[in-house]
């Protein structure tokens, strides 16, 4: 209680306490991009401002927003702005301002107006901004006091960074991070020991819940994440004060159903009066429903309405474990409901669901049961009835049992006759064909299913849902009343499993029109789809391995199926694109082809184009074919026949991909034709006759080509044919012939057809599209081109098919003529998607458009003189002043005008509607200078553009907005600025010879190369005059150019492009030309204008921009009339290189004024600016020194100096086994003191050779020699230097970089070429194979490996010492250049943690000669070493589960006499796996712990053989976890329950004695279960025991087991030892036949009990009396003792008395004699 209050007293004191004291001044700090890409590296969380110069709109945003600066420190929020656009476009911004938010370098774009700071600071510091998937946030005190004052549920996680409970803790909890998130409760954590103290939480991790503000603490297990999920769910609730349902969103009502065991749902609609007054009613309930444990929910949203199939609201749904059940009753009657589900809890019956409730289903559930029955049936009724009894059953196996009653619904499963029963495994159905009154024999036929993985036999309908949701599936059509079928399922039968492993799904179909519909003959046949592709198996059935190999062929390998021609028939209607072969594949030539075709499969499925093959000549002579093999393309269904050479693969695959990527006339056949004719509105056809190549009519199809583009825009199909039966048809006898089908009406072209514009004009022309009589059918082209060159349009939206839309259109062909008088055009379409494309409302509609600009008809749509009318009387009426569009219109105005002014405006405001009376009194003007004036209320498309408040002006040129900044209401002004953008014409053309010109004369010249002809010239051009006057400022003169020629010079074959001279070196840009700010900011960058081996000259302009990009800058001051300046520069020149290479941009600049700005007043003088300094350094130096300037530029960039560490000798070691991240650079310092004289000297050498004369030539060989040195020197000397760019990254990141020349060391290593890179995690190391000159690349490599457990590469040396080390050690040979070796790489970097979790290092190793050692011939090969015994993987390596399982198999892991040692983690996984587990807990200073362990181990097979796992851990840690606190110790986990060994650990026998006793064994009110080696140990030590042999997964075994349990403690009440064994086998030694079975031994005497084993009070009476029985037995035995002994005596007796005498008298004799 002292606690509870002591945390509401600080929550309030929290509230109370005064905010922090603003600063006088809010500013958003200006940063770069790689100072935001630091700031994202340190801080946990960034607010960037995105903005840019041109926008109007981002000098308003950022002045709102900059009022929120201080508040957003407060909370620990990094407010920054930035000014680039290449890298907003990284970030996903295309539109400014805009404004992201990074949480642990995740990002996040705002969506709301940034013109309100508080909505932005709310989004900045709420828990919906900083939620992260599957990870809880991090938040400070300040943004804690926030969320728990603004959310009502929020769960706090109190915790430290360097305890390892609470990471695993952390861990845990981060599973129900978004099932929380889901459920409207917070998820955070806190790392905040001081706060945990005034909380007074006690030791961390400590979880807090506020419920309303109101703190409750955890007292739990943590680490059980369900345990806490639930008790936060449950808190929730009970949590209300008010007797209110919960209001839930769809997501939140998903996570519900599947977390919470009891679940009411209320499905309503608040504006319905029925909905609010029902739930009136059911508020009363809610607190009843929450001491039943059931949650009552209410959400309102017919979407999910709609995804549980509800048809009317109100409703309530009641789910239990996930299963949904419809209530049907009075929902006024709240407590007739509350009896209802009451009711279900105590019942259990088969739920009833709704279609879209078992589609859920059926995808979520593993095992499912559905009853298609009838409510209205009487055996319906009856089969219910009867499968209620079994409902426990089917819980008890897993199995979901629910029914439906929907018709529709059961069809679609082919389901005719009801009841019936399906059974759905993972989503596969199967169909039960037995009696379904008979409840035991379909619970048996379920268990059947469990147990024994059958192909599932399916229906045609359940087979489409299989197609449509399985990635592969393989289909057996087969009749089950033919032998052959038969028996080829019993064979495929044994490959299902498999199938299974593979992910592919294998069913069975018996049903020949199904057959048929793939053009399947021969029954039994296989089928495997893939991606709902069909490949039909032509190989033997009855050889399950090969078809199992082929379908895994199939899976891993893409091939060319082999189809019918009615699987081609389905694959044309589904596929876009669609490439078939028709072939004979009895043909040699044909086959050749194939096998060329197979090399591109996978270059057409990289470019989504199926490619397929038929060996059926009808079907070939359908589509007109005569010859074979032949190939044809289809698109959209429209064919094209290929006539090119088949066995020139790549020759195919570029035509191929160019019918897909561009727009020919295709080549078919009659029959081909025949069907686009009746398929399509408009169709061209060009009958060429008999054509050769060269042929007139072939130069006539070239030309025509050049046409196909403009026709396929306007939705006309264009093709060619040679076949003549059609032409004749149509009575065309002469060739070449042109004719246009408009809805399969003829219309022959008698015009010039050798001029393609002719007939192209004559083919658009609206007199040729016409058809008398008859409202044309249009496409989406071809209305987009009717729309653009027709004033006046009527166009009818329909939906074909639709009935209601025939008849309208049947009265509507009554007014076509009359609107043809008026001049209006009247035109028809329904193509998919049309309402969507157009924006309207419903279908369907009548709409009038003007110049674009529409009416849609709102009056009855049946009357046809009502629409004529209205239509007559728009067409007549004067349009608006400034015509209102709609978005379809708008962007389609800013396409086609070029010259456009748009005001948005918005309703409700008041300022727009006298803006827009001002700007109509000059929309007049407008048009007269040729600018289109139009208004838009399209808010989403003005934020788009960067526009948040209304009204606003902008004006489009060629496509590119600009917006205006001025006063709206001045009209003058506006129309002024128009004219302005309309004539603003800034950028000079210019031909050859002024190109030359200015390349030589031009420091920085910008050429923009274009094609006059090309219609997006103006726009680009446009874009890039936005920014000619500012490039202007820096120097940079921008230029045009249409010269082809040269533009193909400098690169670009296809303009346009842009060419940037500086100095006149040309470099091209790469960007997007259409985005003129992300170009100018590439040619003002520094490194563009950079020209190496001297300083660059800036102006002001420039220098600002450097100063503002770069972290450091030095900066070369002189002016033209200082005669030293010249001289100094010389020398400064000599170190440009040096600085550069250290990150130093180093420039010059004449100009005196800037100088004195910064107290310069003598010149020459050198600056040094830093960023983050306002004021620059001063050099007080010797000016003709460059080495001391270099040195004093490098002391300014870093005063302590940017040193990798060296390390050599023992402390390189200990660092080496001890550092968590450590990175050794190993480097031959001899060498590279050479390589450093080598570099003085060509220092020297090349100082002398600047100080030549410029056009002296003498020192070409003298040039070529130092070049060569150099190289030499850049191999190992400049590594080091490079790499020490990054040691502060790398330290950031936790990575310690030393530096060692220790040769000794690095043999020990297996280094032997220098310079080498290697990576060492606690004494584990890796070798980097990358470019060490790349810094970054080196860095991005030191960062994955610290960040990402991957499989470390290591050298001989360092594999032989692991060998040696290392107790499991997995080794992956492999070679370079290997490319099977990478993929398998890939593929085991993701077994690699499960590896460690096994306590398996997994290396990899390139060395064929060690690999030759261990018999390895093939590459890749994994080796497995167990304490230095190798084993060969003989598997497949692409299957990283199976090498896995392969690893931890306990055969493979098994050591002879030794006991396994184990990690941490992996004794964590022990524990929970394994029932019976023995852990020998040691640490590395126990002096007696060899011995110990040496003796124990020779009782490690012993104990395997009872079924106990024997494993060590060498860890103080895990043992303090279980209690233990004094090592060594002997912990016993029997089912997870820990029994401490208190004797004497030297003594084995007694060790091995204490595990295998039953004081040890025995488990209180459990049954235990024993196998063979512990029975006997058990009969030898006990006089009676009673054995319980069952079956796994039987479930008459498990009912009677717990029934047994109950008899436990009274069986050892009369001292019998109760246990069970599953082993059918031992089973049968004791004459046990039919199991379960139980059998009494009594002193190894057996006794099978043959009474009712459901009874166990039967059972136990029949215990006891054989147990009693000892008494007469006694006796008994005891008389069969005497009677034995007077047999005896009297035989004897008998055998004396009756000797003869002269026995007796030989006997006297013979003693004489003696």
């Amino acid at each position: 209680m002292l606690r509870w209050l002591l945390l509401v007293a600080l929550v309030a004191a929290a509230k109370r306490s005064p905010p922090p004291q603003q600063h006088q001044e809010s500013v958003i700090e200006e940063v770069t991009a790689k100072q935001l890409d630091r700031v994202l590296q340190d801080k946990g969380y960034v607010a960037v401002f995105w903005y840019t110069r041109s926008c109007t709109t981002c000098d308003k945003v950022l002045e709102e927003l900059e009022q929120i600066d201080d508040d957003t420190d407060s909370f620990g929020v990094d407010f920054v702005k930035i000014n680039d656009k290449r890298l907003a476009k990284q970030y996903g911004i295309n539109k400014f301002p805009a404004l992201t938010y990074f949480r642990e370098k995740q990002p996040i774009i705002y969506e709301g107006d940034l013109m309100d700071e508080e909505n932005v600071l709310d989004f900045l510091t709420s828990l919906e901004a900083m939620d992260l998937p599957d990870r809880i946030e991090e938040v400070n005190a300040k943004i804690l006091e926030k969320i728990v004052q603004e959310t009502d549920f929020v769960a706090v996680l109190f915790y430290k960074p360097e305890c390892k409970k609470c990471s695993k803790v952390l861990l845990e909890l981060e599973n129900i991070d978004d099932e929380a998130d889901q459920l409207g409760i917070g998820f955070v954590k806190i790392n905040d020991e001081n706060l945990a103290e005034e909380y007074n939480l006690g030791p961390l991790p400590s979880l807090v819940y506020y419920r309303h503000q109101i703190p409750i603490i955890y007292s739990g297990d943590l680490t059980k994440e369900e345990d806490v999920l639930e008790w936060l769910v449950q808190h929730k609730s009970t949590g209300d004060e008010d007797d209110v349902i919960e209001d839930v969103t769809l997501k939140t009502l998903g996570t519900l159903i599947s977390s919470v065991d009891h679940l009411a749902v209320l499905f309503y609609d608040h504006e319905e009066e029925e909905s609010l007054q029902i739930l009136d009613e059911l508020e009363n309930i809610d607190d009843d429903c929450d001491k039943y444990g059931i949650q009552f929910v209410k959400i309102d949203d017919p979407a999910a309405a709609d995804e549980y199939g509800l048809d009317s609201l109100p409703s309530v749904v009641y789910f239990e474990k996930g299963i949904p059940n419809v209530y049907d009753g009075d929902l006024e009657e709240e407590e007739e409901l509350l009896n209802w589900l009451v009711e279900q809890l105590e019942k259990d019956e088969i739920e009833d669901v709704t279609d879209e409730m078992l589609d859920k289903l059926i995808a979520e559930s593993k095992f499912l049961a559905v009853l298609f029955y009838d409510d209205k049936d009487r055996k319906s009724q009856k089969v219910l009835n009867e499968l209620e009894n079994i409902d426990d059953e089917c819980d008890k196996l897993g199995i979901v049992f629910v029914k439906i009653d929907n018709a529709d619904e059961a069809k679609e499963y082919g389901i005719e006759k009801i009841p019936s029963l399906v059974y759905f495994e993972t989503g596969i159905p199967t169909l039960y064909e037995g009696n379904l009154e008979d409840e035991d024999k379909v619970l048996k036929w379920f268990e059947h299913q469990l147990k024994n993985d059958e192909i599932e036999d399916v229906t045609d309908e359940m087979l489409d849902i299989l197609l449509q949701k399985k990635q592969f599936v393989a289909v057996l059509f087969y009749d089950k009343d033919q032998k052959k079928s038969q028996k080829v399922l019993a064979e495929l039968e044994n490959i299902d499993d498999e199938c299974d492993q593979n992910n592919i799904v294998f069913v069975k179909i018996d049903n020949d029109d199904e057959a048929k519909e793939y053009g399947i003959d021969v029954i039994p046949s296989l089928v495997f789809f893939e991606k709902k592709i069909p490949h039909l198996y032509e190989g033997d059935l009855t050889k399950e391995e090969e078809l199992l190999g082929w379908l895994i062929h199939q899976k891993k390998h893409s091939e060319i199926p082999d189809i019918t021609d009615e699987m081609m028939d389905l694959l044309i209607e589904s596929q876009k694109y669609l490439a078939v072969l028709f072939y004979d594949k009895d043909d040699k030539q044909d086959i050749r082809v194939l096998n060329e075709l197979e090399n591109i499969d996978d270059d057409l499925e990289r470019e989504g184009i199926v490619i397929v093959r038929i060996d059926n000549d009808a079907e070939a002579k359908e589509f007109g074919i005569d010859h074979l093999p032949t190939l044809i393309y289809f698109e959209d269904k429209i064919p094209s026949l290929y006539e090119g050479d088949l066995m020139n693969e790549e020759e195919v695959l570029a035509w191929l991909i160019e019918q897909k990527n561009s727009a020919t006339i295709e080549e078919v056949t009659d029959e081909i034709l025949e069907d686009l004719i009746n398929e399509h509105e408009y169709v061209v056809v060009y009958f060429t006759g008999n054509c050769d190549e060269g042929d007139k009519c072939d130069d006539i199809l070239n030309q025509l080509e050049n046409i196909d583009d403009e026709l396929d825009e306007t939705g006309i199909i264009f093709v060619t044919t040679e076949d003549l039966v059609l032409a004749k048809k149509h009575n065309i006898k002469t060739f070449p012939k042109l004719v246009f089908f408009r809805n399969k009406e003829p219309l022959v072209y008698q015009g010039d057809i050798e001029d393609e514009d002719e007939v192209l004009a004559w083919l658009t022309d609206e007199d040729t599209l016409e058809i008398p009589d008859r409202i044309e059918e249009v496409n989406i082209k071809m209305l987009d081109k009717i729309l653009a060159e027709n004033e006046y349009v009527v166009v009818y939206f329909y939906k074909e098919g639709d009935k209601r839309s025939q008849k309208i259109l049947q009265e509507l062909e009554n007014i076509d003529d009359d609107c043809e008088d008026k001049d209006i055009d009247f035109v028809k379409i329904s193509d998919e998607g049309i309402a969507k494309e157009y924006d309207l409302p419903s279908l369907p509609s009548v709409v009038f458009y003007r110049n674009r600009f529409r009416d849609i008809y709102s009056g009855d749509i049946m009357n046809e003189d009502a629409i004529l009318q209205w239509v007559l009387n728009l067409k007549e009426s004067a349009p608006e002043v400034i015509e209102n569009v709609d978005r379809k219109t708008l962007q389609v105005l800013i396409n086609d005008i070029e010259h456009l002014a748009v005001l948005f405006y918005a309703d409700n405001c008041p300022e727009c509607d006298e803006v827009l009376e001002e700007l109509e009194t000059i929309d007049d003007d407008t048009d007269r200078h040729g600018i289109q004036f139009v208004k838009s209320r399209d808010a989403r498309l003005a934020s788009e553009i960067g526009i948040f408040s209304f009204p606003a002006l902008v004006y489009y040129e060629t496509g590119v907005p600009i917006m205006y900044d001025g006063q709206l209401s001045d009209v003058n002004e506006v129309l002024d600025w128009m004219m302005d953008q309309k004539n603003d014409e800034s950028i000079e053309g210019i031909d050859r010879q002024t190109l030359f010109k200015y390349i030589e004369s031009k420091e920085f010249l910008a050429v923009v190369f274009y094609k006059e002809e090309d219609p997006d010239s103006p726009r680009v051009l446009r874009h890039i005059e936005l920014i000619d006057d500012e490039a202007a400022e820096y120097g940079i003169k921008i230029v045009k150019m249409k010269d082809r020629l040269m533009a193909k010079k400098y690169g670009y074959r296809n303009p346009p492009g842009v060419t940037y001279f500086r100095k006149g070196k040309p470099i091209n840009y790469d960007g997007d030309i259409d985005d003129e700010e992300e170009l100018l900011d590439w040619l003002t960058e520094p490194e563009n204008m950079e020209l190496t081996d001297h300083i660059e000259r800036v102006n002001r302009k420039m220098f600002e921009k450097i100063r503002q990009r770069s972290d450091y800058v030095a900066v070369f001051l002189y002016s033209a009339d200082c005669k030293q300046c010249p001289r100094v520069l010389s020398e400064v020149e000599h170190i440009d290189d040096e600085a550069d290479a250290a990150g130093i941009n180093f420039v010059k600049i004449d100009d005196k004024s800037l100088a004195k700005e910064y107290g310069v007043f003598a010149l020459p003088a050198i600056l040094f600016f830093k960023t983050g300094s306002r004021e620059p350094v001063i050099y007080a130096g010797d000016l003709y020194d460059e080495q001391q300037i270099l040195q004093w530029l490098m002391t300014q960039k870093d005063p302590s100096g940017d040193i990798i560490e060296a390390a050599e000798g023992s402390e390189l070691i200990t660092m080496i086994d001890n550092e968590e991240a450590l990175a050794v650079y190993f480097w031959n310092k001899t060498l590279c003191e050479i390589c450093s004289e080598e570099a003085e000297q060509q220092k020297g050498r090349k100082s002398s050779k600047k100080q030549r004369s410029k056009g002296e030539n003498t020192g070409g060989d003298a040039q070529e020699n130092s070049n060569h040195d150099s190289d030499e020197c850049d191999q190992c000397s400049n590594i080091l230097e490079e790499l020490e760019n990054i040691d502060d990254d790398c330290e950031r990141h936790g990575i310690k970089f030393v530096k060692t020349n220790d040769l000794r060391i690095a043999e020990q290593y297996g280094a032997t070429d220098f310079p080498l890179l290697m990576y060492f995690e606690n004494g584990v190391g890796g070798v980097f194979e990358g470019d060490l000159e790349e810094e970054e690349e080196v860095l991005q490599w030191l960062i994955q490996q610290r960040t990402e457990d991957r499989i470390e590469l290591i050298t001989r040396v360092m594999l032989e010492r692991m060998v040696e080390d290392t107790q499991y050690l997995a080794v992956y040979f492999y070679k370079q250049n290997c490319h099977i070796c990478e993929q398998i790489l890939e593929e085991l970097e993701q077994i690699d943690d499960e590896c460690d979790v096994y306590g398996i290092q997994l290396v990899r190793i390139i060395d064929p000669q060690l690999a030759k050692r261990y018999s390895i011939k093939t590459f890749p090969a994994l080796v497995y070493f167990r304490n230095g015994n190798p084993l060969l993987f003989e598997g497949d390596l692409q299957n990283e589960q199976s090498v896995l399982e392969w690893l931890i198999d306990d055969d493979n892991r098994e050591l002879a006499d030794e006991i396994e040692a184990v990690n941490e983690r992996m004794l964590t996984r022990l524990l929970s796996e394994s029932p019976f587990l023995a852990v020998f807990f040691y640490d590395e200073d126990c002096p007696e712990c060899d011995d110990i362990l040496e003796n124990l181990e020779q009782i490690d097979g012993e104990a395997d053989l009872f079924g106990i796992d024997f494993v060590k851990i060498c860890s103080a840690k895990a043992a303090a976890e279980q209690g233990l606190h004094t090592l060594p110790a002997l912990m016993y986990f029997r089912k997870k329950k820990p029994m401490v060994y208190d004797g004497d650990l030297t003594q084995a026998d007694r060790v091995l004695d204490w595990l295998t006793s039953q004081d040890v064994f025995e488990i209180k009110n459990e049954i235990e279960e024993v196998n063979k080696k512990m029975l006997e140990k058990l009969l030898e030590e006990n006089e009676f025991v009673t054995v319980f042999f069952y079956e796994i997964n039987s479930l008459e075994s498990n009912i009677i087991m717990e029934k047994l349990e109950n008899i436990d403690s009274e069986t050892d009440n009369f001292d019998i030892t109760f246990v069970k064994m599953a082993d059918a086998r031992y089973a049968r030694k004791w004459g046990v036949t039919n199991l379960p079975a139980i059998v009494y031994f009594r002193r190894r005497f057996p006794s099978i009990y043959r009474g009712d084993l459901h009874s166990e009070k039967d059972v136990l009476e029949w215990l006891r009396k054989n147990r009693y029985r000892q008494p007469e037995l006694n006796i008994f035995m005891y008389a069969l003792l005497a009677i034995g002994i007077a047999f005896v005596i009297y035989t004897a007796f008998l055998l004396q008395c009756f000797k003869t005498p002269t026995t007796q008298a030989a006997y006297l004799v013979s003693n004489m004699k003696i």
